[in-house]
């Protein structure tokens, strides 16, 4: 499917409340040492810019189809506005976190990627699920969508489709085997988003 491009997904009064919820004093974060993956997927694809990891905060909402937050109520308006837009009914929620990150040094490019891969046991998990990338809040940091889909099979050199700017209020749906990676902030505070990744 073409990406599918949203601002104002839902209405102002949940954008406010999942903000003031994931920059609230009681919403706890896992530190994470890689913002992708602990493998390299290098012998798969590559882009020819410089591109990196980062530390980043994690909270997961829904990890293989299990509610792991007691926060998951707050962020129900969002699968309900996804089921709106798109027509179609979610069938299981294979992972939804929320990703937290802060200006690092060097190239604020991550390492492109496929929502759900796992370099290490080769599963592939993404393929035929779609994703919903919500933006919490504005932020530089883009998220650069490439042409290219991965099943498995190595595919060369990237080719970037396009990139989309983080608008409070602003969601991406897409393939999540749509290879795509995130930019860290440079200029703001932090960029922060919840990532869906569903069966529809």
């Amino acid at each position: 499917m073409q990406p599918l491009i949203i601002d104002d997904f839902i209405p102002e009064m949940y954008q406010k409340s999942i903000k003031d919820l994931l920059l609230g004093p009681e919403f706890s974060w896992i530190f994470a040492p890689y913002s992708v993956s602990q493998g390299s997927a290098d012998e798969y694809f590559h882009i020819p810019e410089p591109h990196k990891e980062h530390i980043q905060f994690r909270h997961i909402f829904v990890y293989d189809g299990e509610i792991k937050s007691e926060w998951f109520k707050f962020i129900v308006p969002l699968l309900a506005a996804f089921e709106s837009t798109t027509g179609k009914k979610i069938k299981s929620m294979y992972r939804i976190k929320a990703n937290l990150l802060m200006p690092q040094s060097g190239t604020p490019v991550q390492q492109p990627h496929i929502d759900g891969m796992d370099l290490e046991s080769g599963i592939h998990p993404a393929v035929g699920k779609t994703t919903l990338l919500y933006y919490v809040d504005d932020a530089d940091g883009d998220t650069v969508l490439y042409n290219e889909y991965f099943t498995g099979e190595p595919i060369g050199e990237l080719t970037k489709q396009q990139s989309v700017t983080p608008v409070k209020g602003r969601a991406i749906i897409f393939d999540s085997n749509q290879l795509h990676a995130g930019c860290c902030p440079v200029s703001s505070d932090y960029r922060l988003v919840i990532n869906f990744v569903l069966d529809v």
